[in-house]
């Protein structure tokens, strides 16, 4: 009897690690997609700062300043190169606005990110020249790739 209780103390042992293990495994990763999404929000914050600097001047609400919506404009195009890399499988929270058809949907999702780089990096090479009157048209095309994109893959 008393053989039988120490296999199953051990038994009990080392199921109760496996749990903890699991549990912290899970903890980790919960940790890692928060992270995650912290810093995809963080990136969107910057990016969106940019857009709405370039909107007021673009729209006529603030004086144009080539200058500053060069910058702007750069800005947004650097990190239009980075955010498609801030939505690694996982990486979905209760705190996330992405939608799961995001990773569900790979191909179209990177397509729409292509597509934002590329207009980006065309408002940054539009907004060189200074024209504001060139400059527009590239600026809306920016603001309908982002469109497209949360218009499929963001929740309200």
């Amino acid at each position: 009897m008393t053989q039988i209780r120490r296999v199953f103390a051990r038994v009990v042992l080392v199921a109760s690690a496996v749990a903890l293990a699991g549990s912290s495994v899970a903890s980790a990763q919960d940790a890692r997609a928060a992270q995650q999404v912290k810093l995809r929000q963080s990136a969107y914050t910057v990016l969106g700062a940019q857009m709405g600097l370039m909107a007021a001047q673009a729209s006529g609400r603030a004086p144009y300043e080539a200058n500053t919506f060069r910058i702007a404009a750069e800005r947004a195009a650097f990190i239009a190169n980075y955010v498609p890399e801030l939505f690694p499988t996982g990486s979905i929270t209760p705190s996330s606005k992405a939608k799961p058809e995001l990773w569900q949907q790979q191909a179209e999702f990177q397509r729409l990110m292509r597509d934002m780089q590329s207009k980006t990096a065309t408002l940054a090479t539009t907004a060189r020249g200074g024209d504001l009157e060139a400059i527009k048209p590239a600026f809306g095309a920016v603001g309908a790739s982002c469109k497209a994109c949360h218009d499929k893959y963001k929740a309200d």
